[in-house]
């Protein structure tokens, strides 16, 4: 199916167009199908990297521009917010106004009601309802993405409690629901009383594989060798390989602290490979990094490591830092990014091979956990760039040899696990009812 042939406005299209977008992929055909356009509420459970935000895009364009209506767009991370905001603002030449709204105070923040698109987390959405804003009357749309996020024990009893009331409080709107690849989507919907798209297909082909020693085991039982240029670190092999043959990196790592140095490890290699005009860009993108607002010594260790052609990325960066480092990623002027497990859940930076470094994750009174299946899929599901890639890689380092066959059992082989609401602790009871007082 092709754009041209959707019930939308022409200008609309024109804009979607101009993106270089032709033809649908399949679950974005069978979203249109199964109603899209006409209102009706959808779950739709697909990859990474699928074509989620577009199937989002053209029912807010349908609801703003033929229907008169506002859409809400709930996303779990402020970064997340930033990112669907600059993706959606071009929708102002439409003459829709957009917004994202991510506040930390508990605040009504009435002047949104003067804009069509608000994109807001889950967070700042349940401080707005509970200000009983009446612009919330003209919502047509409302868009949960990443809603297995429900699942984590501290954001989704915000997120269940906000699209509970929203449900509530507007029966006829429409609802929007993305999701990963989970377990039982079907639950999901049943709650949002929605269409349940569910889809394993990728626009790149993805292959999963395990590395230990030199080597990777991939699911098919084929093997590839690695050359070793550092023997204590993996991903500077990993990363290595792929940029020498004109791929990109992302490197996933526990912590803020591991990313960094797994950034500088690799930094040391990969700029053996710059040429001489990515060495020119990059001393450029560092000398931004180092005088884009306060100096400080994380902006040096960021730019030190840019100037090697890798970046680390996590939360504790500036949001103008994290914009500059995803911007020149895509722009393949930076060719590895370490980043903490946060990027998965939605920043859109896909590279060629996604290297993940641990399969466990510490948590408070708990220790160290294994990581869940869905977790690993979210990561994995960042290998390939359409456009660029005939497949991707998704690659789990392994520190032991019998690592090997337990992690391609249980993740690259894995089904992810079934999701449950957290609302039933009596703590986070306690917290909402509180505060819808």
């Amino acid at each position: 199916m092709k754009l041209s042939e959707l019930d939308l406005p022409s200008e609309a299209i024109s804009l979607l167009e101009k993106r270089g977008l032709e033809q649908l992929y399949p679950p974005q055909e069978e979203a249109i199908k199964r109603g899209l356009l006409d209102g009706e509420s959808i779950v739709l459970a697909i990859p990474t990297a699928s074509g989620k935000t577009l199937v989002a895009e053209l029912a807010m364009l349908k609801a703003i521009l033929d229907y008169g209506g506002k859409a809400l767009y709930l996303v779990p991370l402020k970064a997340l917010a930033s990112e669907k905001y600059e993706d959606f603002k071009e929708f102002e030449t439409l003459g829709i106004k957009v917004i994202q709204s991510t506040g930390d105070f508990d605040s009504g923040d009435y002047y949104l009601k003067n804009y069509d698109l608000i994109i807001c987390t889950n967070e700042k959405a349940d401080s707005l309802l509970r200000h009983k804003i009446d612009w919330v009357n003209n919502l047509k749309i409302i868009v949960a993405d990443e809603v297995h996020l429900i699942d984590d024990a501290s954001r989704g009893p915000t997120l269940e409690v906000v699209l509970a009331r929203l449900k509530k409080m507007l029966p006829a709107a429409q609802v929007l629901a993305l999701s990963a690849t989970i377990y039982n989507a079907d639950e999901i919907a049943e709650w949002l009383d929605a269409e349940l798209i569910q889809s394993d297909w990728r626009p790149v082909k993805l292959t999963e594989g395990v590395y230990f020693d030199g080597k990777v085991t991939f699911i098919d039982g084929t093997t590839k060798t690695i050359p070793i240029i550092n023997k204590k670190y993996p991903e500077v092999n990993l990363a290595f390989e792929t940029i020498k043959n004109s791929g990109q990196a992302l490197v996933f790592a526990n912590t803020r602290a591991s990313a960094q140095a797994a950034a500088e490890r690799v930094g040391q290699s990969v700029s053996k490979l710059l040429k001489p005009e990515e060495r020119e860009t990059l001393e450029e993108l560092a000398d931004r990094i180092v005088t884009l607002g306060e100096k400080t010594s994380l902006a040096e260790r960021l730019a030190k490591a840019i100037q090697k052609g890798v970046a680390f990325h996590h939360a504790g960066l500036k949001p103008e830092h994290r914009k500059l480092i995803e911007n020149y990623f895509k722009s393949n002027q930076i060719k590895c990014v370490c980043a903490t497990p946060t990027l998965a859940a939605g920043v859109n930076l896909p590279a060629r091979r996604v290297i993940i470094l641990s399969m466990s994750r510490y948590e408070v009174g708990l220790g160290s956990q294994p990581i869940k299946v869905l977790e690993y899929k979210q990561q994995a599901g960042r290998a390939g760039r359409p456009k660029f890639d005939k497949e991707g890689e998704a690659i789990i380092v392994a520190k032991k040899a019998q690592n090997v066959r337990r992690y391609l059992e249980n993740y690259c082989l894995g089904e992810p696990e079934m999701i449950w609401s957290k609302l039933a602790s009596e703590s986070v009871l306690f917290v909402h009812m509180y505060l819808q007082q």
